[in-house]
């Protein structure tokens, strides 16, 4: 966790690098889109998956299962993972050789804001949308809006409001913060036991935590980092008393487990993860906020430019195969809620819905998602301009 500062300074280098050069004059043109759906292949294609947000935790499964079923459009996957804040400037490098050799990018709402500010993906919708489910009749309201407000550019195919929550040790924290003031008295009395990772990595539970501040501490435009004036004064000071961010939101829990840190930033998605893999045991707990608000946290599946009809026409039939309820219910040991209607933990299978019963705290997940005032994530252009003001005013001085 100490490679926090330098991690920091790697993704201001990459997203000058990033967006500068995708808006350098004389860009290579690629090759437009079809106007309409593609045809499915003729022959198989071997299918190039790149996850810059941790997407592939959940939908790996899936993704292998809709290969197997269909050998006539898959001949193999291959996946790479890299960061939000380089994509951008790897598929532009891609587009500029006129070589696309990613076909599908699995990411969060911030890496798909990047990436739909630089034009890097095809539109899915309304274009195609005769291949791909109705976001209206399928998602729910929370998935529905947050869909709508990306226009289009990628489908929404794993999420649910279900952070920021807190996640602590019940050996060492008998009584957890329960608001933000409570967890900023509780930071100074307890310097460096706290910790999360860098907001620029594209952390579900940091980036959950920083948008819902503004609503927690009554900034007017929650929606605009450039307006928060509570939120970074807040920032600003808890940052003198957490531990170095880490690059990882995985190693915040590592260090939970070890002892190294007393409670990190969570999301009931992440807690189910970590305790079915044996990470955290059953001395880890989770506390919310009062008056809880959660972000709409949304995986996306996005196609970029210059990726051929053939592959295009899979990537399209792969989306709409991971938001089928059934498949849907596959991630069920790591989710407690769904994008989509008709998901049940019935669905599951038995050892599923074992685990899930196990590791999921199922009674606390109701609570949450029953209380909680759910709102969107920072979108569009204020993700780049969140990073840079967290990257100059607290990741940098860390």
């Amino acid at each position: 966790m100490s490679r926090s500062r330098p991690a920091a300074v790697v993704t201001v280098v990459a997203l000058a690098v990033a967006l500068t050069g995708c808006a350098a004059p004389g860009r290579a043109p690629v090759a437009a889109p079809p106007t309409g759906v593609p045809d499915l292949p003729t022959r198989p294609v071997v299918l190039r998956i790149l996850d810059v947000s941790g997407v592939l935790a959940l939908t790996k499964p899936v993704i292998e299962r809709f290969a197997q079923e269909h050998p006539q459009l898959v001949s193999s996957v291959r996946y790479e993972s890299g960061t939000p804040t380089d994509v951008v400037g790897k598929l532009y490098a891609q587009q500029q050789s006129g070589n696309v050799t990613d076909d599908l990018v699995l990411t969060g709402t911030e890496g798909l804001s990047l990436l739909a500010k630089q034009q890097t993906v095809v539109p899915l919708l309304p274009g195609y949308a005769a291949a791909l489910p109705d976001p209206t009749g399928v998602m729910t309201p929370a998935a529905r809006q947050l869909q709508d407000v990306l226009n289009g550019n990628a489908m929404i195919i794993s999420g649910q409001p279900d952070g920021p929550v807190l996640a602590y040790d019940t050996r060492t924290v008998a009584h957890p913060p329960r608001t933000p003031q409570e967890l900023l008295t509780w930071a100074k009395a307890h310097p460096g036991r706290f910790g999360f990772a860098a907001v620029p990595t594209g952390s579900g539970p940091a980036n959950q935590f920083v948008d819902a501040l503004p609503h927690m501490l009554g900034d007017p435009n929650p929606a605009d980092p450039a307006t928060w004036t509570k939120t970074w004064a807040y920032l600003a000071e808890l940052n003198r008393y957490t531990a170095p961010y880490a690059t990882k939101t995985v190693d915040t829990f590592d260090a939970l487990a070890k002892g190294s840190l007393d409670i990190v930033l969570s999301e009931t998605g992440f807690d189910v993860q970590m305790k079915a893999k044996g990470v955290l045991g059953d001395h880890f707990a989770l506390q919310a906020f009062d008056d809880p608000v959660t972000i709409e946290v949304a995986q996306w599946a996005a196609v970029p430019r210059g990726v051929d009809p053939d592959r295009l026409a899979v990537d399209l039939a792969l989306i709409t195969y991971l938001l089928e309820p059934r498949h849907q219910a596959m991630t069920i040991p790591f989710r407690a809620a769904f994008p989509v209607h008709g998901v049940d933990l019935s669905m599951a299978t038995a050892d599923a819905q074992a685990r899930y019963q196990r590791h999921g705290s199922p009674d606390f997940n109701r609570r949450l998602l029953a209380t909680a005032q759910v709102r969107n994530p920072v979108v569009g252009d204020h993700v780049q301009v969140k990073y840079d003001i967290w990257n100059r005013s607290i990741g940098s001085t860390k």
